[in-house]
């Protein structure tokens, strides 16, 4: 049985909210087939990390949407997917937006952990706050949905679930238990950026398959770690395959690409290992960060 969880901003007031986007990694990233439209079935096992992206929206007395981003080079405006999401909230509630959103980029930008799907979930569920209007999961799920595919996976409360259709099909599960108290996770970035769609349209899929099955022994899920996408990403930047192989080597539990790249994540047992592998690291490549899995507030 999976624990039920609840999403909470770390500080809130009544014209004010202090929220954190936690980074995802994907323990099995698995492409099913194509689908008419132009999208890619997937089979895919994603975690939440407590390493995030900061944001602070403030309400305002004149009309419009202010943004602010620090630490990236991103625009302030529609083309942002948390300028978006704060639009979208607003036309829902039929609210006249009056907000100005501070966006602290920590989560590199096009790295395959969901940094601006992440963004936009936070001001989804921070406005709902923000706002008192006690939407709920599956309202904000719905809203979430036209602005990304792991939008819901974030604005859903658990820190672990299945996604299956375009992302958007999800079932929580316990990552504790697949973890099995590997609770390490270390984030190597090489410092360029991947365009998710490109590796998506580079991938050649054989054969529709089947989703996978977890292993009744969640103590097998770590070897089974798979990324489908490894293969186009990895062919055109060798040197990702290179960080992997190093990763494992160190004593990594698993080690795999994240999300359609260039982060390779590694999962370690040992803290110990984990911070002299990133300590090495961090001496060849720009951003190796170690965080833990986000598990969240336990509702019992």
């Amino acid at each position: 049985m999976v624990a039920s969880f609840t999403w909470r901003s770390t500080a809130v007031s009544a014209t004010a909210i202090d929220l954190l986007a936690p980074a995802k990694v994907n323990l099995y990233l698995r492409i099913l087939g194509k689908r008419t439209d132009g999208y890619h079935e997937l089979d895919s096992l994603m975690i939440k990390l407590k390493f995030g992206d900061k944001l602070i929206i403030k309400r305002r007395r004149h009309p419009g949407i202010g943004l602010r981003c620090l630490g990236a080079e991103l625009p302030e405006n529609r083309d942002n997917l948390v300028y978006r999401a704060a639009e979208v909230f607003c036309a829902h509630c039929e609210i006249t937006p009056a907000l100005d959103i501070t966006l602290e980029k920590r989560i590199p930008v096009a790295a395959g952990l969901g940094g601006g799907s992440s963004d936009a979930a936070a001001v989804l569920r921070g406005l709902d706050q923000l706002y008192d209007t006690h939407l709920g999961e599956k309202v904000l799920c719905t809203l979430a949905r036209p602005l990304g595919a792991d939008v819901p996976f974030f604005v859903q409360g658990a820190p672990a679930a299945w996604a299956r259709g375009i992302g958007e099909l999800l079932t929580p599960v316990d990552g504790q238990s697949l973890l099995a108290g590997n609770n390490w996770i270390l984030l190597v970035n090489p410092g360029f950026t991947v365009a998710t769609a490109g590796v998506y349209h580079n991938f050649r899929l054989t054969k529709q398959r089947d989703p996978f099955t977890l292993p009744g022994d969640s103590s097998k899920m770590l070897p089974a770690a798979h990324n489908d996408l490894e293969t186009v990403t990895m062919s055109r930047y060798p040197e990702l395959a290179f960080i992997k192989k190093q990763l494992l080597a160190a004593g990594a539990v698993s080690a795999l690409m994240a999300g359609s790249g260039p982060t390779v994540f590694a999962i370690f047992r040992k803290e110990d290992a984990a911070r002299s592998e990133a300590a090495q690291l961090s001496r060849q490549y720009p951003r190796v960060i170690l965080t833990k899995p986000w598990w969240g507030v336990v509702k019992r």
